[in-house]
């Protein structure tokens, strides 16, 4: 019955799948190009620590466990601390060598979580590579794919203003009723929207696992910060429906322009207009058109308490409730639009 709509979703997740895959293969080519300077530390300890003569001592100095390295015969000396938060630091001393950074020059490399700084001094290189928080919070890849589902949703709403342009007169000839099709179309763009955010997590990960696979930090990861991530494209997904539900054209145009005046909307109600009448009316009008917006309510954050926007703090289950609401506001007008539209 909306065999129509799973073509569009198809084509959709075709394209996602196009850009990640391009995404994945500039990974590569990156990983590739810096492959000595994240694979020689390792290597190079692992050599180091099974070197005949090399001595090697373990310490912990204010919670951080230290491990060093000394080889006296080829002047190289390692020091790995390996700190409380996870994180990694790793210091090389060793003769400088053709090719290596000259005199004092400093060459630094940074790549997600790792950074690689070497420099030269006196015929001795010095490489120190630091891996922030090796325990990355998995909330981070809920911010990406949150980010994705609402690129997918803008390309997916007006939904029902596309059956309304050209083809309404089939659309209406289907042996069910109006509410049913429209909550079927929706229900099919829904599961789109999930579908290309589990994808832009897989990707993330497979991204990530090129440079450096780190532990996860899986605090705050839970079910309502799941539940924001998901609900809040669908709400502006419904909201595009609601706003072009009626439309017969001109439902492009709503689209294009939802995303510049949300943004100003949310924009010009955080600011200041000053203490006179006329800006109190203007923040007044623009306060109120932003409590339709989803973006409104809720800004993912990394923070272990309430995500913000600006001023107005929204605890993860009042950003659930104020979404679930919308969304049926938005269903409710979206399918009433629906149902009166005329062929």
């Amino acid at each position: 019955m909306n065999y129509v709509e799973w073509l569009r979703i198809r084509n959709t997740l075709r394209i996602v799948a196009i850009v990640l895959g391009a995404l994945i293969v500039i990974a590569i080519i990156v990983r590739i190009s810096v492959a000595g300077s994240l694979g020689h530390e390792q290597a190079l300890i692992d050599r180091e620590s099974r070197e005949a003569g090399s001595k090697v001592t373990h310490s912990t100095i204010g919670g951080v466990n230290r491990t060093l390295i000394v080889n006296p015969t080829e002047q190289v000396s390692i020091t790995v601390d390996d700190r409380p938060d996870g994180g990694r630091t790793i210091s090389i001393r060793e003769p400088s060598k053709s090719g290596d950074v000259s005199g004092d020059d400093l060459d630094q490399t940074t790549f997600g979580s790792v950074g690689i700084t070497t420099s030269a001094h006196a015929g001795v290189t010095t490489t120190v590579m630091t891996i922030q928080n090796a325990l990355v919070p998995f909330r981070i890849y809920f911010h990406l794919a949150a980010i994705l589902g609402l690129i997918v949703a803008t390309i997916l709403g007006a939904t029902l203003a596309r059956e309304s342009n050209g083809h309404l007169e089939i659309a209406m000839l289907k042996p069910v009723s109006r509410t049913r099709f429209a909550l079927g179309q929706i229900g099919v763009d829904l599961a789109g929207i999930v579908i290309a955010e589990v994808m832009m997590i897989v990707a993330s990960l497979i991204m990530q696992s090129f440079f450096y696979m780190p532990g996860f930090n899986f605090s705050g990861a839970d079910v309502p910060y799941l539940l924001t991530a998901l609900l809040l494209p669908f709400t502006w997904y419904l909201m595009i429906n609601a706003f072009t539900a009626s439309l017969k054209q001109g439902s492009g145009a709503v689209v294009g322009f939802a995303w510049p005046v949300a943004l100003i909307v949310i924009f010009m109600e955080k600011i200041n207009l000053g203490g006179s009448s006329v800006g109190q009316v203007f923040h007044g009008i623009f306060w109120t058109i932003s409590r339709i917006i989803p973006l409104t309510y809720t800004a993912l954050s990394l923070d272990d308490h309430a995500a913000t926007i600006s001023t107005d703090a929204w605890s993860l289950p009042a950003q659930i409730l104020v979404l679930s609401i919308l969304m049926l506001v938005y269903v409710a007008l979206a399918i009433e639009q629906w149902r009166r539209v005329e062929a």
